[in-house]
């Protein structure tokens, strides 16, 4: 499409990156699926058909979508015709239970939820209805074509990602196109750019990492090579046949990979960067896969930032590999109130920086965002992440709060009172672990608490161990020690 008929359409505004890049590119190849493939063109054409869809539904600038999309290809579609008609995509997990689910629609009060039929979808929510095995892959480009009549603003809302905080209560974090296109120029600047990149997508698109990839691929007018859901395999095929140039991994999909890869290992030279996130990876591991020919960067990132924060930058030395590298383009990391080893709590700053979590009051710019992470800067810059949130799990690249856990499991009758550690996992990095004091004359059983978080939690929350103690350890002023309860279990001391 040439940009005078862009221009017509009314939608020529400096954000809608897709259709930008369909006026400069129209043949270009975009997004590569086993369902799917598609040039920027052609996209650009469905998400049109998928405006008209949402229109169709009522669906208005400010609207909330939410999605639990059974395909990769359907969330990216509905997430640019989101951009295209002002509306905010609130992106959530379709493993989620209906209590799970209720909180956050509750929350986010969308005016549309897209799901398939045997989504979990509590009742009173707007639905439209997308079966999984769509084989025209016309499920949601149902409409005539639709022109917004809407000019998307930098500063305008782009989506709402919940995460859970210590509270144990989902916040949904509001992030914007301008925060976006800052943490896609500090990712270019980190890792350079070439028109040639290819990146591997197997983050879940209910993650800001998923997210992130779709929006920085189009953003650089490079393309996206998507997998249905991780297979160690298919990625160590892709990452030794030459096919993708950048990947981004959790360190257990690292571990899994390297077991899985072929021997000897021979990773494609044209691999650029593959990025590590979504927890503190082992130093070993790292130079294991380093070794192996594998240019492994960590990162440091969060919802609350657009993804990455800090990156080791592409050409920086290898013995970098257990830093996170530096701040990217725009972004301020200090350390607030270090100790003698410098280690203290990270916080952030700058455009990328998410403004507020929804229905709470904005965040002021320029103001500091306390992560709850622990760090300390290397003699070089370099962010060293010692250690996550204190009390958060980082198991197999999902965070679970120990809060929520435990609010969940309050509940329970046979519950008198619970906390929730994570242990060392050799597969998962962490696993969480539930530690239960029973009720006056109850008797639970391991069993029987884990089928009540089951049925409450998403499967990935579940603690994989329950012991039941006749006391938590508490600390002087009351409260529960999770330092205690994690040694408690860990030396094996608890019944």
């Amino acid at each position: 499409m040439a940009p005078a008929a862009l221009a017509e359409r009314g939608r020529a505004g400096s954000w809608d990156w897709l259709a930008r890049r369909a006026a400069l590119h129209p043949e270009r190849e975009y997004w590569r699926s086993d369902a799917v493939v598609w040039t920027a063109g052609e996209l650009d054409a469905r998400v049109d058909r998928v405006v008209g869809t949402l229109m169709e539904r009522g669906v208005r600038p400010g609207d909330r979508v939410a999605s639990l999309l059974p395909a990769e290809y359907q969330h990216v579609e509905l997430l640019f015709a989101a951009v295209r008609l002002g509306a905010i995509l609130v992106p959530l997990n379709a493993e989620l239970t209906r209590c799970e689910l209720q909180e956050r629609l509750d929350s986010a009060r969308p005016r549309l939820v897209v799901a398939r039929p045997d989504a979990n979808v509590p009742p009173g929510c707007e639905r439209l209805w997308v079966p999984a095995d769509d084989p025209s892959h016309d499920a949601l480009a149902q409409a005539a074509p639709r022109a917004a009549g809407y000019v998307p603003a930098g500063d305008s809302p782009q989506c709402l990602i919940y995460t859970s905080g210590t509270s144990g209560r989902a916040k949904g974090a509001v992030l914007t196109l301008s925060q976006h296109a800052w943490a896609a120029r500090g990712s270019e600047w980190a890792l350079g750019h070439d028109l040639r990149d290819a990146w591997l997508l197997t983050l879940p698109l209910f993650h800001v990492g998923g997210q992130a990839i779709v929006l920085r691929a189009i953003w650089a007018g490079t393309r996206v090579v998507a997998l249905p859901r991780f297979d160690a395999r298919r990625v160590a095929a892709h990452l030794t046949n030459g096919s993708v140039t950048l990947a981004s991994l959790v360190p257990t999909m690292l571990q899994r990979v390297l077991e899985a890869a072929p021997a000897p290992h021979r990773f494609s030279a044209s691999l650029r960067a593959v990025l590590i996130g979504g927890g503190r990876a082992d130093p070993d591991l790292l130079r294991q896969a380093h070794a192996q020919g594998l240019p492994v960067r960590s990162t440091f990132g969060m919802t609350e930032t657009a993804s990455q924060a800090a990156t080791l930058e592409v050409g920086q030395a290898p013995d970098g590999l257990d830093t996170s590298g530096t701040p990217l383009i725009g972004v301020d990391v200090r350390i607030a109130q270090p100790g003698p080893d410098g280690i203290g709590e990270i916080a952030v700053r700058g455009p990328q920086v998410f403004r507020g979590y929804w229905d709470e009051d904005p965040r002021r710019p320029g103001d500091w965002f306390f992560t709850g992470d622990m760090g300390r800067l290397d003699p070089q810059g370099r962010l060293v992440v010692v250690d996550r949130r204190t009390d958060l799990i980082v198991s197999g690249g999902e965070n679970v709060y120990p809060a929520e856990v435990e609010r969940v499991m309050a509940s329970h009758p046979e519950v008198g009172a619970v906390a929730v550690v994570g242990v060392s996992d050799p597969e998962w990095g962490q696993s969480a672990v539930g530690v239960v004091v029973p009720a006056a004359g109850a008797r639970p059983t391991p069993e029987g608490l884990a089928q009540f978080a089951a049925q409450h939690l998403a499967r990935y929350k579940v603690p994989r161990r329950w012991v039941l103690v006749a006391a938590l350890p508490l600390t002087a002023s009351g409260k529960v020690s999770r330092q205690a309860v994690r040694a408690l279990v860990e030396s094996g001391a608890a019944p």
